[in-house]
């Protein structure tokens, strides 16, 4: 009898973690993925009346595959700066979470966050480009997750081609909110490579990012996202305040 209600203690505590399984944080990828058949489309709102459209697919089983595009000034009467690129994503998850190990993926992102700088061939933060990450979920008055990984973006036309590393939390709060954050040193950013003509200009101090998600629905959620608290960025003017919705779906 112990041994059954272990077992089902045990299946009952994978079941509520997995139900808060997050495929991002605020800015930085988790072990988390689209099973097979689910697919997910967003919108993302952010400086400069700009606008990110995308959607991510379950193809395989512990794999997914999304595209984004997006512009500036789509909102009001400017002609829209519409991205050069369609960006690219994939995740392949090479180890399941267990009870004494994280989920361990790799992947690929060529979409970064914010505008896109023509000159410097690049966003205000450099996409993740080819990066692992190790994420761990425990029950913690709900669920607490703790994830790390170390990524190198293709987007080194400022010849800044360190490797880069980030760390993140996740918390939810209730049955409807989840507190996320997450910090990279920008290795691969720290100013050393840029022009001093360039107007473009960082601190060294890092991406602290961070966000309140808010589920409506299983299927449906909302990020109220703060990107460069620190304001590592020149561009950044407090925090650089942004919107995301999410719909998944099964097919």
């Amino acid at each position: 009898m112990r041994k059954f209600f272990l077992i089902s203690g045990l299946f009952f505590l994978m079941t509520f973690l997995n139900a808060y399984e997050l495929k991002t944080l605020a800015n930085a990828p988790t072990g988390g993925i689209l099973q097979k058949g689910e697919a997910e489309v967003f919108t993302k709102i952010y400086r400069e009346n700009g606008v990110l459209c995308g959607t991510k697919v379950g193809l395989f089983p512990r794999f997914m595959f999304g595209v984004s595009y997006g512009a500036e000034q789509v909102v009001g009467n400017e002609k829209p700066k519409w991205h050069p690129n369609i960006e690219f994503s994939a995740k392949f998850r090479i180890i399941d979470e267990g009870p004494k190990m994280p989920a361990i993926v790799l992947g690929y992102d060529s979409q970064g966050h914010g505008v896109y700088l023509k000159n410097l061939e690049r966003y205000d933060i450099k996409s993740k480009g080819f990066y692992a990450v190790a994420s761990r979920n425990y029950l913690f008055m709900g669920n607490f997750g703790l994830h790390a990984g170390a990524n190198y973006s293709m987007e080194n036309e400022d010849n800044d081609k360190d490797i880069d590393f980030f760390v993140g939390i996740d918390k939810t709060i209730g049955n409807a909110v989840t507190f996320v954050a997450d910090y990279d040193p920008a290795f691969n950013d720290n100013g050393d490579k840029i022009s001093s003509t360039d107007s473009f200009k960082v601190a060294g101090k890092g991406y602290l990012n961070a966000a309140i998600i808010v589920r409506f629905t299983d299927f449906l959620d909302a990020r109220f996202i703060a990107y460069d608290i620190l304001e590592n960025s020149s561009k950044t003017i407090g925090m650089d305040r942004s919107i995301q919705i999410n719909y998944k779906m099964k097919f």
